[in-house]
């Protein structure tokens, strides 16, 4: 069987019972310049509340059900196994994996007959003064100890990062911004007037280092000159 190669996420885990208003990162840390210019002057640095782990389960056994039953005996294994101190847990898109609650519907393998795979995630706190690499070397290390069964294979994917309830950080985001749009007025002084625009928009995130992400409004500035700015008319 061919090596399973996991594709790079970004997204918002919505209703989820085990993260629900979590947001999850799995991305590169380092940005591109053309990438970097997009975003805007002022972000949010915060230090993200989980480390994950992205795991791909894999099997080609030729029956079904045969496939299902292997694949399920390999994930509550995985569960079983975890360690008792490691406070590592296992979680899809919909919910936390346990030793009673594991069957993860199947998906087919693309351009592959008679194999399927599942997706999903082990994740660990992230504190203060954690050292991620340790940290994500412990949640590949427990992957690699899992036990399979028959034609299943188990890979591991990309570090990624996740935030409890990101929103909760929206108006420190805002503040930031005002502070910044004083500081312009102070420079341009009181013959231009700073609009801010995009404030009303959702609170975006991205991952910014190995332990970090960074929030920000997707807003920008206009510049007017205040006879110009008295007469513009006003949004709605």
């Amino acid at each position: 069987m061919h090596k399973y190669t996991l594709a790079l996420l970004f997204f918002a885990l919505c209703g989820a019972t085990q993260a629900q208003d979590e947001a999850i990162v799995l991305s590169p840390f380092t940005v591109s310049s053309d990438k970097a210019s997009t975003k805007p002057p002022v972000v949010l640095k915060r230090r993200a509340d989980f480390l994950l782990l992205q795991i791909s389960i894999v099997n080609d056994t030729r029956e079904e059900e045969k496939r299902r039953e292997e694949v399920y005996a390999t994930l509550r294994g995985m569960i079983v196994g975890i360690p008792p101190d490691s406070k590592i847990e296992l979680f899809t898109e919909e919910f936390t994996l346990t030793s009673t609650h594991f069957q993860i519907p199947l998906a087919d393998v693309a351009d592959k007959r008679d194999a399927s795979n599942v997706t999903l995630f082990a994740k660990v706190p992230l504190a203060e003064g954690d050292d991620a690499g340790v940290l994500a070397e412990r949640l590949r290390r427990f992957v690699r100890s899992v036990k399979v069964e028959g034609r299943t294979e188990v890979f591991t994917g990309d570090i990624g990062l996740s935030i409890k309830n990101p929103e909760k950080y929206r108006y420190e985001v805002v503040e930031a911004i005002a502070a910044d749009v004083k500081k312009l007025r102070t420079a341009f002084g009181d013959t231009f007037e700073i609009v801010v625009k995009g404030l009303d928009a959702r609170l975006q995130w991205q991952r910014s280092s190995v332990a970090e992400v960074e929030l920000f409004l997707p807003f920008k500035y206009e510049l007017y000159p205040v006879k110009i700015a008295k007469i513009l008319p006003i949004e709605k």
